[in-house]
């Protein structure tokens, strides 16, 4: 018999994840939209030919409702996609549904869940396109982040999260929490796809992805990272540093020098700094949206808004000034470093769905503007996810994806989530 007759004809991507989402999603609840048949993409040919992406609903599709995870937006139709939809489709991928985002990509929570326990958090904002990857539904979901919305989520379903360095993706088309901090950015089933992404919408063309998975599976080695604790290192989970410092071990028994860095300020300054901006510029970006609709919205971003409005525009001028000083001097830090490691969260995937958790480690990247990418880095005790967080050097995204590949190589391998 011929193994033309004996091989299984091989499954679209296309297919495979609608197959994947009629089977899970009812239990995941990943996605607040999808359509009931899918056209031809128009970029037939391009690089992400017949590529399932599932989008952010902070992100406007025309063909599909954009509500940014808010009741005031229920059944709210988009005229035109966003810059990134547009160019999804341009280069052949299959808009594939809108995922689960957290109100305004805040902390009023949808009603996804955590694809490795049920019971637990699957984080935020972007919680959504992180389940739909972790569980396995679709290798590349748009996400946010203004504080730490792609990383965080990403670590919690055992996916990884790349934030590129900031304005590198153009923000048309994403409803704003705080311009100076919003980033566009991917999670994805592997630091292979986040390199397709990088080169295909971040760079835009500009960039040749890689051939394959196997050209891009050796990345490059790091010859010195560094490693960044910081002063709230004490209050983090002790089985996240048990993790971590596994982590460094496997470096250094690999050659690669990890060296302790700081990063020319506090973590609780910029994390203060963070919240400021996000405060102030949240106010502007959504009051609006809401007036007169207030019950509509949930206590967390009326609570924020009414934040915003107890900073006066001296404040925020003082907070902008700041913020530039720290991106002009943000790659000092690094030195001979090829990357500097950090943790993304300080516990694993929280119980219970009031808390996306804490994104205080994820400050540092976003308020500088750095490039960051999360990999998997092993499981706690009670089967939930790790990630290892890596930043890279302003506009060196590229540098960063091959080193998170090379690092990836020595971690424990992921596998697929108990929902998938």
């Amino acid at each position: 018999m011929s193994s033309s007759q004996t091989d299984t004809p091989a499954v679209s991507p296309l297919a495979a994840a609608i197959a994947a989402a009629d089977r899970i999603d009812g239990s995941l609840k990943a996605f607040i939209h999808r359509p009931s048949s899918y056209a031809a993409p128009a970029g037939g040919d391009g690089p992400l030919a017949g590529i399932p992406v599932a989008v952010k609903d902070l992100i406007d599709t025309a063909d599909m409702p954009t509500c940014y995870g808010s009741r005031v937006f229920e059944g709210h139709r988009p005229q035109q996609d966003a810059w990134i939809v547009a160019r999804l489709r341009a280069a052949g991928a299959v808009i594939f549904g809108k995922t689960v985002t957290t109100e305004f990509a805040w902390r009023d929570p949808g009603a996804t869940v955590n694809p490795w326990n049920p019971a637990h958090t699957p984080g935020g904002s972007s919680s959504g396109s992180a389940a739909a990857v972790g569980a396995g539904i679709v290798d590349i979901a748009l996400g946010t982040q203004t504080v730490g919305s792609i990383i965080r989520p990403a670590s919690y379903c055992g996916a990884c999260g790349y934030k590129p360095t900031y304005g590198l993706i153009p923000t048309e088309g994403t409803h704003e929490l705080a311009g100076s901090l919003d980033h566009l950015g991917f999670i994805t089933s592997s630091v292979y796809w986040a390199a397709v992404a990088h080169a295909v919408i971040a760079r835009d063309g500009k960039l040749a992805p890689p051939a394959s998975p196997q050209a891009f599976a050796a990345g490059v080695k790091p010859r010195k990272l560094g490693v960044y604790r910081s002063s709230k290192w004490s209050g983090v989970q002790p089985e996240v540093q048990q993790n971590f410092d596994g982590v460094l071990r496997r470096l250094e028994a690999q050659g690669v020098q990890c060296v302790p860095v700081e990063l020319g300020a506090d973590i609780a300054e910029l994390h203060e700094l963070t919240n400021g901006i996000l405060a102030y510029e949240a106010r502007a970006a959504i009051a609006a949206d809401i007036a007169g609709k207030e019950a509509l919205a949930g206590p967390n971003i009326r609570d924020l808004i009414a934040l915003g409005a107890g900073i006066s525009q001296q404040q925020h001028a003082a907070m902008l000034a700041r913020l530039a000083a720290l991106r002009a001097a943000r790659d000092t830090a690094f030195g001979e470093l090829d990357a500097i490691l950090t943790i993304t969260s300080p516990t694993t995937a929280l119980p219970g769905f009031e808390k996306t958790g804490d994104a205080i480690f994820c400050s540092p990247a976003t308020l500088l503007g750095l490039p960051a990418v999360t990999v998997p880095s092993g499981f706690s005790a009670d089967f939930l996810p790790f990630g290892l967080q890596m930043i890279g050097r302003g506009d060196q995204d590229q540098a960063l994806l091959q080193t998170a590949q090379w690092v990836s190589t020595i971690l424990p391998r992921s596998r697929p989530a108990p929902l998938g």
